[in-house]
């Protein structure tokens, strides 16, 4: 399937004129795509991965599968760095850093003489020694029903005298889980307890990160729906009353006697807790892997991610998997284009992301602002084939969901949607906007402004009426019913999902790699397909020979103005070979411009056409000398010329460009922007006027 659209990235030139101090730069004639496609990518290329490192991951099930430290993950790199090697189109790199992992010892605990089921939080702090007859205590808040308001405990403000010394118990939900336990500790609480929000899977545990060691902190746990309102209603009932027995010691005598009794009373309806975490800090290496095309400006980079490791629960083959091996497929298929990328794609496949967004992290932290600057743009990719899935876009214009606060959403983020909205609306496939929160490896480019956008099959999440309407599925189950589980197998894949992605991830890594050319006027006939009626018969006489082999330059003088106008100077070599390639070199003699050679295809005539001209306005007379030009082409020996630009009222006709070159004829490439592509601010201003086509999504 192919779709025609204006490249985002072809009004990247204009941005080049509006930058002081550049060097000023030509732009020639190139035989890119006219249109914009998905490259063939598919679910089976995917599929054909996914099976790879399914296999590497469950080949480790004692070990941990591909979870962070094991040998698992090591084995999914070198698989990764090997397929990438194979393509010869991309220089590959393993960047290396340093993760505080932790190891668990006993977790236990006791509320009430009853053991609450826990799941510890990633970067929890320990007990040094079990903490014994805690009290139990609640955040302020006048409905602890309604999963808002003071119960979520996100500042210390929430928790009164009681929190000090005390287990207390937080809704998951508005703030991270590192606030609540940082907002806890500040009000002097023992230990933490941050139960689930989810009343339509109430038995789901909540995985939780605190996002980092946050050292002597409150040592924090993490229980289900059901759990957590069970001790919500055993704390409130106590309370309820421990309050009641004190009133009625106070409406007796005032005895010391009285007094002793009531507040005895009141004691023993409290709850108490013992609590214990045992937990070790280790550092582990791990890895990401980051792959750049050799070819394309490597000033204007174009980045597409996926987290490559998984947890020590399962296998990960949907998370993430999945993610991967669309990354793998769309590499693979961009190697096997026909014409060089135009703008130079990154891949990034992340290590430590289920521990914290590390590896995405670490990367983004290790480039200096220079090399942020040459980063125009983000994808990430985190679950593609969840079972009861949905085809979600990271909703960066909060379209569909609304932004979270404090959420950055820079500048560019919604026309990168605007790539799979249009794609999905051009092939009829509803799509919803899914939460633009950070919640992935996304979070650290647009932390440092680098406009972000991705795909996403659905998770945690519960599958709404409105949802399964449009893409089946089973209404209140989860995206991904087997999310962070043994079960998270490719057998649990979907394939329907996989089928839908795959070609849509293909064709936002082809959209963002190519300017578009112009396509011919005139479509050639199909040359497998002859015509049903003879050609006239044949003359007497021989036809035409064979165009004499000659270089046309024209104008062969031009005015600088004229120069950096669209008209230009026109090239076109004659008596080629038909259906080769011809390239043509230009070396300037004005001592400002470096040489430069393009690369154009030959026509059915023998012809191959270039075009040349200037691109920086501002700086006109560093333009003016004279130009050499060879065109190397097979049928012969290379074709020589060569044109002058001279200053303004120099030249033949005084001003009126002799004749020209064509105007708005000359051939558009995506090469043109290439020495000029250096601010971010700019590009980002000026490139992300996309006009990707204006259906709207379909609901």
């Amino acid at each position: 399937m192919k779709l025609r659209t204006k490249s985002w990235l072809a009004v990247t030139a204009t941005a080049g004129l509006v930058l002081g101090g550049v060097s000023p730069a030509l732009a020639a004639g190139t035989a890119g795509p006219s249109e914009h496609t998905d490259m063939g990518v598919n679910g089976d290329a995917v599929m054909e991965h996914l099976q790879k490192i399914s296999d590497i991951s469950t080949s480790h099930a004692d070990e941990g599968f591909r979870a962070l430290g094991t040998p698992g993950y090591e084995e999914a790199v070198e698989y990764v760095e090997s397929t990438l090697e194979a393509t010869g189109a991309f220089d590959v790199k393993r960047q290396a850093f340093d993760v505080e992992s932790q190891d668990f010892g006993t977790v236990e605990v006791v509320v009430d003489g009853e053991k609450v089921d826990v799941t510890t939080a990633e970067y929890t702090e320990g007990t040094t020694e079990p903490l014994t007859d805690l009290p139990v205590a609640l955040p302020v808040d006048d409905d602890n029903s309604d999963m808002a308001g003071g119960q979520l405990g996100c500042q210390a403000g929430d928790f009164e005298d009681s929190a000090e010394g005390a287990l207390v118990l937080v809704a998951r939900g508005e703030c991270a889980f590192g606030d609540k336990t940082k907002a806890a500790t500040e009000a002097g609480a023992a230990a933490v307890i941050i139960y689930n929000n989810d009343k339509d899977n109430p038995d789901e545990e909540l995985n939780a990160t605190l996002g980092g060691r946050m050292e002597n902190s409150a040592p924090t746990v993490t229980a289900t729906y059901n759990v957590g309102t069970d001790l919500l209603e055993k704390v409130e009932a106590a309370g309820s009353q421990a309050g009641s027995q004190a009133g009625l010691g106070q409406g007796a005598e005032e005895t010391d006697e009285g007094n002793a009794e009531a507040g005895a009373e009141a004691e023993a309806a409290a709850l108490t807790a013992d609590f214990t975490l045992e937990t070790e800090f280790v550092t582990e290496k791990t890895w990401n892997v980051i792959a750049e095309t050799k070819a394309g400006d490597h000033d204007n980079v174009q980045m597409f991610g996926a987290h490559l490791d998984g947890v020590e629960e399962g296998p990960g083959v949907n998370d993430n998997g999945s993610g991967t091996a669309a990354l793998l497929a769309s590499a693979e298929a961009l190697a096997e284009q026909p014409s060089e990328v135009d703008n130079a794609i990154r891949f990034g496949w992340w290590g430590a992301e289920e521990v914290g967004l590390v590896g995405s992290t670490e990367y983004v932290a290790s480039l200096n602002n220079a090399e942020l600057g040459k980063v125009k743009s983000y994808m990430n990719f985190d679950m593609i084939g969840s079972d009861n899935y949905i085809v979600g876009t990271l909703d960066s214009d909060g379209s569909d969901v609304p932004i979270p606060d404090g959420v950055n959403v820079p500048e560019g983020s919604a026309e990168l949607e605007k790539i799979f909205t249009d794609y999905f609306a051009d092939i009829d496939q509803p799509n919803v906007g899914t939460d633009f929160s950070g919640r992935s490896d996304y979070q650290a480019f647009i932390d440092n402004g680098i406009p972000a956008s991705g795909l996403f099959s659905g998770a945690d999440g519960t599958k709404t009426a409105e949802e399964a309407e449009m893409f089946g599925g089973t209404v209140g189950e989860k995206h991904d019913t087997n999310y962070h589980q043994a079960t998270d197998t490719i057998e649990n894949v979907s394939r329907e999902s996989v089928d839908i992605f795959a070609p849509a991830i293909g064709f936002a890594v082809h959209a963002l790699a190519y300017e578009l050319a112009d396509a011919p006027t005139d479509p050639p006939t199909d040359p497998t397909t002859p015509p049903t009626d003879p050609t006239d018969p044949p003359t007497e006489t021989p036809t035409e020979t064979p165009a004499e082999r000659a270089l046309s330059i024209d104008p062969t003088t031009i005015e600088a103005p004229d120069f950096v106008s669209e008209q230009g100077v026109q090239v076109s070599a004659t008596g080629c070979t038909a259906d080769t390639a011809a390239t043509m070199t230009v070396t300037p003699n004005n001592g400002k411009i470096e040489e430069f050679e393009q690369d154009a295809e030959v026509g059915a005539e023998g012809t191959a056409r270039f075009g040349v001209r200037g691109l920086d306005a501002s700086m006109v007379d560093s333009y003016i000398g004279t130009y050499e030009v060879s065109v190397d082409c097979e049928g012969g020996d290379p074709l020589t010329g060569s044109f002058e630009v001279v200053a303004e009222g120099d030249g033949p006709g005084a001003g009126d460009g002799g004749n020209g070159g064509g105007g708005g004829d000359l051939p558009r490439t995506g090469n043109e922007a290439l020495p000029l592509v250096i601010s971010a601010g700019a590009l980002i201003v000026l490139g992300l006027a996309m006009t990707l086509g204006s259906r709207r999504r379909k609901r």
